[in-house]
């Protein structure tokens, strides 16, 4: 008989994770336009608010794994009372724990969007600045700048954008 017991914790950061790369279109282009990206999830995402509920909190846990997930993520425990009202024990035992988790994968996703953000202003930091060169370079030509200046900018703006997909998923698989 197997006494495994499911970490909560590890889920609920795969789950931010999960997250993260069904919003990566949504992210990149905040990140492009704002330079960051909103942790709120529930209003500033296409049916974020659906996405979290559908894939975290909509859950039923029997007794046993109901307790776990209180167990080991207290610090998130729901406290609202009124979202299960009028059910039996189990249900209301069960249905705690759902909302418990959904605050723990909520917690894990502004995380993780944190860390987006803090590395994503060093990509674009690195890579405006080396756009502002080339920039630099047109502006003090006497004639005409040369034409594959604007190429290097388009590519540079391509690297850009493409180190910024690749550090969200990096970001996305970190447990």
């Amino acid at each position: 008989m197997s006494t495994e017991t499911t970490n909560y914790l590890r889920e609920a950061s795969d789950d931010a994770g999960e997250t993260v790369r069904n919003f990566t279109d949504e992210i990149l282009e905040m990140l492009l336009d704002k330079g960051e990206a909103s942790d709120g999830l529930l209003n500033d995402y296409p049916n974020g608010d659906a996405w979290h509920h559908e894939s975290h909190v909509d859950k039923w846990y029997n007794l046993s794994d109901a307790a776990a997930v209180l167990d080991q993520l207290d610090e998130f425990e729901e406290t609202d009372s009124g979202l299960w009202e009028g059910l039996g024990m189990k249900e209301a035992l069960s249905a705690c724990a759902a909302y418990t988790y959904g605050h723990a994968v909520y917690n894990e996703w502004r995380e993780k969007i944190q860390q987006i953000n803090q590395e994503a202003s060093i990509i674009i930091d690195d890579f405006d600045l080396r756009i502002a060169d080339l920039e630099d370079d047109d502006a003090s030509e006497e004639d005409d700048p040369p034409a594959g200046r604007a190429a290097d900018k388009a590519t540079l703006e391509e690297e850009k954008k493409e180190a910024l997909r690749k550090m969200i998923e990096d970001v996305a698989d970190t447990p």
